[in-house]
């Protein structure tokens, strides 16, 4: 990843997708805690904030490979006269990471990056903390280099939200998601049957089951925006005015409704249209 002009470090070339919650989600203990941060913390935390956190630990030595304490941390939203929390949760995301980088580079190739006392002492630290919260879920999903097109299915081109600089989210109600979620589980059964994306969008819809009916979910483009912008892969439609606003959500959507009517010409249409999008980030993805 190379440095911004005036050396700041970039966002990451990460998406992330977020469930906020009402404050009433969470159990009165727990609840009054996050009140007593919020007094101190009205505005949240930010991505950089865990940025800096995040190579913190990865330049400490030894490295850290999971935080040794659960920081009380979120991101925050106003909706209305409501205030959500999305919690870090920078423990439990740690731990589920070690366990995806040991299912794509194995043992060995984690070693790579923590001496082996400090991953057998996260191995051991996990395996006491989920004896005691079995069913703890993760608010924050990430995914490098690309966005899957399972979290697309969420959302609407019209939930888009453009932050400052080339920064992306969508935003929607938790019924919506669902709902979204749903249909397009329905149409991908009934016309491709059982496959892996049938069971990736199902099992997003199994995590969003577990949040409070009035939750909100977010994409954050991250440092995938910029990306897509430098490497030539937002088209003349997508800049009008002057905004720069990406439509691989209605590219998804235009696809599930064809492949709801039996269009195999437009359902391939959208998706070679999405390819081409995200193929040049894909090209880099793999040259680094």
């Amino acid at each position: 990843m190379r440095a911004s002009p005036g050396g700041a470090i970039p966002a990451p070339y990460m998406a992330y997708l977020r469930v906020y919650e009402p404050l009433a989600a969470f159990p009165a203990g727990e609840r009054a805690e996050w009140e007593a941060w919020l007094g101190r913390n009205p505005e949240g935390a930010t991505l950089a904030h865990e940025q800096a956190v995040s190579l913190r630990a990865l330049i400490a030595v030894p490295p850290i490979a999971v935080p040794e304490n659960e920081e009380r941390v979120a991101y925050v939203m106003r909706s209305g006269d409501a205030t959500l929390l999305c919690p870090w949760q920078s423990r439990l995301r740690s731990w589920l990471a070690l366990t995806e980088l040991r299912a794509v580079h194995g043992d060995g190739g984690v070693r790579l990056y923590w001496p082996q006392a400090v991953l057998d002492r996260a191995d051991s630290d996990y395996d006491r903390w989920w004896a005691e919260d079995p069913e703890a879920l993760p608010h924050i999903l990430t995914s490098s280099w690309q966005i899957p097109i399972r979290w697309l299915v969420l959302f609407g081109q019209e939930d888009g939200v453009l932050g400052e600089g080339q920064t992306l989210y969508f935003r929607t109600a938790m019924s919506s998601a669902r709902k979204r979620c749903a249909r397009g589980l329905r149409v991908l059964k009934r016309s491709l049957g059982a496959g892996p994306l049938v069971e990736a969008v199902e099992t997003l819809g199994m995590w969003l089951e577990e949040f409070h009916p009035l939750s909100v979910v977010e994409l954050d483009y991250g440092g995938l925006m910029g990306l897509l912008v430098a490497q030539g892969a937002v088209g003349a439609e997508e800049r009008e005015g002057g905004v720069v606003m990406d439509c691989s959500v209605r590219l998804v959507a235009e696809g599930l409704a064809a492949l709801a009517e039996g269009d195999d010409a437009a359902v391939t249409s959208a998706y070679l249209r999405y390819r081409v999008k995200w193929d040049a980030v894909r090209l880099l993805a793999r040259a680094n």
